[in-house]
C-alpha cells in the first residue's frame, strides 16, 4: 500500500492514467450544499494562498491495454472517494467555461482528458451519459433528473456570482489546483483491497448490506472484469428480486450452506459471505456469483410473480407447485425457504421428481400449520429446517421427510390429530390471523369447489369483538366467553361482509348469512344453531377440528412413521 500526499493538479495530471468508478457503485448523489461548501473553501484559499485538505482517495491499480495508443494505461479503480472525484471533475469543467485564456483552457483539457479526447474519469453506466454530455458542453440535452447536470449548473451559476463580486477566475482555478488529498494506492497481489476498504468503511459513513456484499464480490477485479461480473451475475439478481427481496435472498442463500450458524445482522451476513467464498469457492468469484444467480433465479418462486422451472414438468404440475409454494409464503413459513430452494434446484436438475417435490411441500405446510394451531414455538424450527437437507442424508424424498419428522419429539414434534382436536377447543386462533384464514378457507374448499376469492374474505368473529349488551345477555357468562372463547376457532368464520355484519344481533347475522353468504362454512350457523354461547362454540370447534383433519393439505403423518413415539410409549 502506498499513501502519497498530493495536490489535485499532480494527481489528475498523471501521465497515461484514467480513473474508473466501479460499475457496482451507487449513482452520484452529492447535493448542492456539499458542492457549495467545497466551492466556498476554494474561494477562501484563493485569497490567502493557503491549501485545503479534501481527504483521501483510495484506489486499486490495474494495467489495461489502450486500443487507440497501443500502449498500457494505468487504471485507478476508485474504492473510496468516488463522489468527491466526480464533483472535482464537474467543478473543473465549470471553471474551464469561465476561463478566457486559451493556454489555461488547454491545461484544464489535459486534466479532464487523456490524449485522443478520452475522458480521464469513467463513471458508472447510469451516470455516464450525463457526465459525457456535460464534458461535451451539451448538458442542455439531458432529460430527467440528474445530480451531475444539476451540480454542474450550480457550479457555473455560483462562479458567475463570485466573478460579479470581483473575484478572479484564474485565482479560483489556482486555489483549485492547490487542493490537497492523500492518494492511497493498492496493488493486487501485494495488498488486500477488501481489508483496506473495511477499515475505511468502519470510520466513515458505513455502507450497509448489499453495498458491502457487492463491493466484496467485485472489488478485486479490473473495470472490464467488473463489468462482466456485474452485468452477467449481479444485474439479473437485482432485476429479478429488487433490493428488499435481494437482501432476503442472500440471507436464505447463506442458510443453505451455514444453516443456523450465523445471526441475521448486516455485518454477520457480510462476514458469512466472505467465509462462504473462502470455504466453498476459493479463488473463484465467478463460480460463487454463478451459484448465487442460479439460486436467485429460482428464489422468484417465493415472490408474487410467475416463475417457470427450467424445462421440467407439464404446465399443470408446475402450476400445482407454484400454488403450494405460494401457500408457504402465505402462512409466513420463511424458515423453510433454504430447504425448499434446494429441493427446487434438485427438481430442475432431475434429481427430485414432481410427485416427491409436491408431497414434500404439502408435508411442510401441514407441519407448520399444525404447530401453529397447537401454539408450538416457531424458534425451535430454525435448527430443524435449516439443517433438514443435510439430515435427510442426500435422500431427499417425501418418505425420508416423513420418517425424519415422525422421529421428532418435544418442541419440534409433528402434532398428531389428537393434539389438533384438543388445541381447537382451547387455542386463541385469531392471534395468527393469516394462518387462521388459510385454515378456514381450506376447510371451505372441502365442500365448495368454487369459493370466493381469498382477497375478498376476512376472518369474522361471530360473537363480535365489540359486543352489545344484547350479545352479552345472550351468552350469559360473558366475562368467561370474552376471555376464553372470543378468539376460539368455534367463534371464527370467513366473511366478505365484515362491515355489514359487525356487531349486529345473532338473528340479524343469521339472516344476512342466509341472504348473502355463498360460503358453506357459514351453513353451520344457519343449520346447527338456535342461539350462541360457550357450548355452541365448543361444538363448532369440535366440528371444525374434524373438518381440519380431513383436509388433504393438513393431513397427519401415517402411524407407521411415528416409530419414536411408539417406542417411547412401550418403554414407559
Amino acid at each position: 500500500m502506498k499513501a502519497t500526499q498530493s495536490t489535485i493538479n499532480d494527481f489528475f495530471a498523471l501521465t497515461g492514467t484514467i480513473f474508473s468508478i466501479p460499475v457496482y457503485q451507487r449513482n452520484y448523489t452529492w447535493e448542492e450544499e456539499n458542492c457549495e461548501k467545497l466551492l466556498q473553501d476554494i474561494v477562501s484559499i484563493s485569497q490567502n494562498k493557503k491549501t485545503h485538505f479534501m481527504g483521501s482517495i483510495t484506489y486499486i491499480l490495474h494495467w489495461i491495454d489502450d486500443e487507440k495508443s497501443l500502449r498500457q494505461l494505468q487504471e485507478f479503480v476508485i474504492i473510496d472517494g468516488q463522489q468527491r472525484i466526480t464533483t472535482i471533475m464537474l467543478l473543473l469543467k465549470a471553471i474551464e467555461t469561465k476561463i478566457p485564456n486559451e493556454g489555461i483552457k488547454k491545461e484544464i483539457d489535459g486534466l479532464l482528458n487523456l490524449a485522443g479526447q478520452r475522458l480521464r474519469l469513467k463513471p458508472i453506466k447510469s451516470d455516464k451519459e450525463a457526465f459525457d454530455l456535460v464534458m461535451q458542453n451539451r448538458s442542455h440535452e439531458l432529460q430527467g433528473v440528474s445530480h451531475i447536470r444539476n451540480n454542474y449548473k450550480f457550479f457555473t451559476k455560483e462562479l458567475d456570482k463570485y466573478l460579479e463580486k470581483g473575484y478572479r477566475i484564474e485565482e479560483i482555478y489556482g486555489a483549485f489546483l492547490r487542493l490537497k488529498i492523500v492518494a492511497i494506492g493498492l496493488e493486487l497481489g501485494e495488498d488486500d483491497p477488501q481489508v483496506v476498504f473495511e477499515s475505511i468503511n468502519a470510520t466513515g459513513v458505513q455502507l450497509k448490506g448489499l453495498d458491502l456484499i457487492r463491493n466484496y464480490l467485485m472489488m478485486g477485479e479490473n473495470s472490464d472484469r467488473q463489468k462482466h461480473l456485474y452485468e452477467t451475475y449481479w444485474v439479473p439478481l437485482e432485476n429479478w428480486l429488487g433490493e428488499k427481496d435481494l437482501n432476503d435472498f442472500i440471507l436464505t442463500y447463506l442458510r443453505i450452506y451455514f444453516e443456523d450458524k450465523f445471526k441475521e445482522g448486516e455485518r454477520e451476513v457480510y462476514y458469512t459471505l466472505k467465509a462462504h467464498h473462502r470455504d466453498n469457492f476459493s479463488d473463484d468469484i465467478q463460480g460463487l456469483m454463478s451459484d448465487m444467480r442460479e439460486y436467485g433465479r429460482i428464489y422468484q418462486i417465493f415472490l408474487d410473480r410467475d416463475h417457470y422451472f427450467l424445462e421440467r414438468g407439464d404446465p399443470q404440475q408446475l402450476a400445482n407447485l407454484r400454488l403450494r409454494i405460494k401457500d408457504l409464503v402465505k402462512i409466513k413459513f420463511g424458515v423453510a425457504k433454504p430447504f425448499v430452494l434446494r429441493c427446487a434446484r434438485d427438481f430442475e436438475e432431475g434429481k427430485l421428481d414432481y410427485e416427491n417435490f409436491c408431497e414434500i411441500l404439502q408435508i411442510l405446510i401441514s407441519y407448520y400449520v399444525r404447530r401453529s394451531v397447537c401454539g408450538d414455538p416457531t424458534g425451535a424450527l430454525n435448527k430443524v429446517l435449516y439443517s433438514l437437507y443435510k439430515q435427510l442424508e442426500e435422500d431427499v424424498s417425501a418418505d425420508a421427510l416423513k420418517r425424519y419428522l415422525g422421529r421428532s419429539v418435544g418442541q419440534t414434534a409433528f402434532p398428531n390429530d389428537d393434539r389438533i382436536k384438543a388445541a381447537f377447543l382451547v387455542r386463541n386462533a385469531y392471534a395468527a390471523n393469516q394462518v387462521c384464514k388459510f385454515i378456514l378457507l381450506e376447510i371451505e374448499k372441502l365442500s365448495n369447489a368454487e369459493p370466493p376469492r381469498e382477497e375478498n374474505l376476512e376472518v369474522e368473529h361471530f360473537y363480535p369483538k365489540t359486543p352489545t349488551q344484547e350479545w352479552r345477555d345472550r351468552v350469559g357468562d360473558y366475562f368467561t366467553f370474552e376471555q376464553d372463547y372470543l378468539n376460539n376457532f368455534g367463534n371464527l368464520t370467513l366473511s366478505g361482509q365484515n362491515q355489514r355484519l359487525g356487531n349486529k344481533s345473532y338473528e340479524a347475522k343469521i339472516a344476512l348469512m342466509e341472504e348473502y353468504s355463498s360460503l358453506h362454512l357459514n351453513d353451520y350457523f344457519i343449520n346447527n344453531t338456535h342461539s350462541w354461547g360457550i357450548e355452541e362454540v365448543k361444538a363448532r370447534s369440535e366440528y371444525l377440528a374434524d373438518q381440519f383433519c380431513q383436509v388433504g393439505l393438513f393431513k397427519d403423518l401415517p402411524k407407521e412413521y411415528r416409530t419414536r413415539e411408539l417406542h417411547k410409549t412401550l418403554d414407559d
